[in-house]
């Protein structure tokens, strides 16, 4: 039997949790007590055991995501459903039995006639929890986000942000249970004080972050995104002395202005050490999640940002050069010494950036390192750079790994639309000819910083992308490492991942 599983609770308290990892592969069956999943919540990292015998069919998150107790993680094919019972959700599948209603503009006061879509913060296709925030409305006095009054899913957005709406008129189709307008009067978080003028939301907001007008309007002119930002306000709401904070700290996410253009980035935890994680081609921040986690619970500072043309990152880039001079303005922006840990195209960029830090960088890691041999995966970078649809981008994202085709569909829908930006066509140009030959050679200057740098180097024997055999090409003062992963080793095998960049700044 077919169900659907949900996020667990893990204690009284919990009432979210981040997903860092799926530990068993779609089609692979599982048995009672297997860990199958590993979650973080605000007080413990845990590996999620399997309540019964089963398979995983569809995993609906991936890791990064932050989850609310109770919304839907996976499908399972199960032998025993009772096992399941307090873990699961009836399934949505579009066989099963559904209700269907029509969500329209709420009332949130009494002299509201209309409102403004500020922005959706539940993408189509997800599913949301009764209270979870699901649009933000402008109305001429306040900025409020609407909680859903009951579990369900957004199927389709029928007004788009911008959008001025009156009270009653249609705003979206969605799966489960809606109230009529008269008494849908949604809870505004706090009413705003005089001064408080409306204001349009910054598209970097969180789906599922609460903040109040003030906070937002204060974060935009700082620069500070809200991402990663811990509100000290009810229910975790984000409040001016929040934003006053993380201004003065310079932790938690923002922006930088760096001579190439703006880019979002995140420093978090602390410790005398900090790894700066630079991901790949394609990529962004929140591939690190699992990894930067971990390396937090060690007692260390992460460091994480989206390079040029990639993620919320605004500037653009065509060159490793380009790409290099953002990592560089990033890199002084950070106090003491750090270890660079660098994925596939970020490896190149770590190994450009070492050589202009010098003295800082106390060890540098390369996964999968491009610019070690003559050929590289065009299908991959040039199909990325071109992909248009959410299809294009699960068939390219099966060439990185058993884990690259485990996203969300609604995580695959969001990359395709960045994908379909073409941001990316003149820096895959810059990195590969249409025959798959390389075009970046890291080789000379490992050669050169492998005198006085410990540096280690991990290649996935089952990589498509980057093959193995260039690990014989490096400098043998170069640490080589094999798993046997695909393309993204911090997917596939995470602690081992872990354990050697823990080792990075060390020759031991």
């Amino acid at each position: 039997m077919q169900l659907v599983l949900t996020m667990p609770r893990l204690g009284e308290t919990m009432d979210e949790g981040t997903i860092l990892g799926w530990l068993v592969a779609l089609g692979v069956g599982f048995k009672r007590g297997d860990a199958i999943l590993e979650l973080e919540t605000d007080k413990t990292v845990v590996e999620y055991p399997a309540l019964g015998d089963g398979m995983l069919n569809e995993v609906m998150v991936g890791p990064g995501d932050r989850i609310p107790v109770g919304a839907p993680i996976a499908r399972v094919t199960v032998a025993n459903p009772t096992d399941w019972a307090d873990s699961t959700a009836p399934d949505n599948s579009p066989n099963a039995e559904a209700s269907f209603a029509i969500l329209t503009m709420p009332r949130l006061g009494e002299t509201m006639e209309e409102g403004v879509i500020g922005q959706w913060l539940v993408a189509e296709g997800a599913a949301y929890a009764r209270g979870d925030a699901i649009l933000e409305i402008e109305t001429d006095k306040t900025a409020a986000e609407v909680p859903a009054l009951s579990a369900g899913r957004l199927l389709r957005i029928l007004a788009q942000p911008g959008a001025r709406v009156a009270v009653g008129q249609p705003i979206a189709e969605v799966e489960g249970e809606v109230e009529a307008t008269s008494g849908l009067d949604a809870a505004v978080p706090d009413t705003p004080s005089a001064d408080t003028p409306v204001q349009s939301v910054p598209v970097a907001s969180d789906g599922r972050l609460r903040a109040t007008p003030l906070a937002r309007r204060m974060a935009r002119q700082k620069g500070i995104a809200l991402q990663g930002l811990t509100g000290t306000g009810r229910r975790g709401r984000i409040e001016r002395a929040d934003i006053e904070r993380a201004g003065e700290t310079g932790a938690g996410a923002g922006w930088l202005q760096t001579p190439v253009g703006r880019i979002a980035y995140e420093v978090e935890g602390s410790g005398a050490r900090t790894y700066l994680l630079i991901h790949g081609f394609a990529g962004d921040r929140t591939a690190w999640a699992a990894t930067a986690s971990a390396l937090r619970r060690a007692g260390h500072r992460t460091a994480v940002f989206d390079m040029p043309g990639h993620g919320e990152t605004e500037a653009e880039a065509s060159d490793l050069a380009t790409l290099t001079e953002a990592a560089a303005a990033f890199a002084a922006q950070l106090s003491g010494q750090v270890v660079l840990v660098g994925h596939s195209l970020g490896a190149a960029v770590a190994v450009a950036l070492a050589a202009r830090l010098g003295a800082r960088v106390s060890g540098l890691v390369l996964l999968t390192p491009a610019g070690c041999g003559p050929r590289i995966g065009a299908e991959f970078v040039h199909g990325m750079a071109g992909a248009a649809t959410a299809g294009e981008v699960s068939h390219l994202l099966r060439l990185l790994g058993p884990k690259g085709g485990a996203l969300s569909e609604a995580a695959m829908s969001h990359m395709a639309g960045q994908m379909a930006r073409g941001r990316l066509k003149a820096l895959a140009a810059g990195l590969a000819s249409d025959d798959g030959r390389q075009r970046i050679d890291i080789l000379r200057a490992l050669q050169a910083l492998a005198e006085s740098l410990p540096i280690r180097a991990l290649f996935g024997t089952e990589d498509r992308i980057v093959t193995a055999s260039d690990a014989l090409n490096l400098p043998p003062r170069v640490a080589v490492h094999f798993l046997p992963t695909g393309h993204m080793p911090q997917w596939d095998a995470p602690r081992d991942v872990v354990e050697l960049i823990l080792k990075g700044a060390s020759n031991d």
